[in-house]
């Protein structure tokens, strides 16, 4: 009875639309729909988009009833997307690529530009623990969400981690294994932990630049 009153209160101001949606994505995690015949679908019930490319093992968790992705966008293998709660907003525009083990997990906002790369193994996450709580053991803290906002044309390199509040400009190229926090300016080169400006891409070469 307590399930059929927490589905009820969940799906009590969805549209038919989403409810059906949310039913469809279910099915859809059934291991036997992993085939390839049934990639697009998943990626039309998740994404909204059934031309994603989606690689193999894809893990899925969560539905976003307010995300919008475009065309020509590339999903590698392994990848993770996880929507915590269906608040969160999540858009990727055209021609993005993710590469081999990226985890995307949006619990309020995460929003990617046109032409976006972010390389294998890079961890894009809007929400951390509060660890200035210390009423509470930091997992049963509640925790702390900022939007993650990327621009267009933007290289992420192997390995990095974007954290919540942070906005990356367009043009911008993060070294690989970089931490980032903050406002990355335009057509800046940037690296470290935490990441910090190196240069600007039409600048002359710098030694120990990547």
């Amino acid at each position: 009875m307590m399930f059929l009153q927490r589905v009820g209160k969940q799906l009590r101001n969805r549209s038919t639309a989403d409810i059906c949606r949310k039913m469809a994505f279910w099915f859809s995690q059934k291991k036997s729909l992993f085939w390839p015949p049934f990639k697009k679908m998943r990626a039309l019930i998740y994404f909204k988009n059934g031309s994603v490319i989606l690689g193999k093992g894809v893990l899925l968790k969560g539905l976003s009833y307010n995300v919008a992705v475009g065309k020509g966008c590339n999903i590698y293998d392994y990848c993770i997307f996880e929507m915590v709660g269906d608040k969160t907003c999540f858009s990727v525009g055209e021609d993005c690529l993710f590469s081999y083990g990226t985890l995307i997990s949006c619990s309020e906002k995460i929003s990617i530009g046109n032409h976006v790369m972010i390389g294998e193994y890079t961890s894009v996450r809007d929400t951390t623990h509060n660890y200035n709580d210390t009423n509470h053991y930091m997992k049963e803290a509640a925790d702390i969400s900022a939007p993650v906002i990327i621009g267009n044309d933007v290289w992420i390199g192997r390995g990095c981690i974007i954290m919540g509040g942070t906005v990356i400009e367009d043009g911008v190229v993060v070294a690989a294994h970089s931490v980032v926090k903050g406002r990355l300016e335009k057509q800046g080169i940037y690296g470290g932990v935490p990441a910090k400006f190196i240069k600007n891409r039409n600048s002359p070469a710098v030694t120990g630049a990547p």
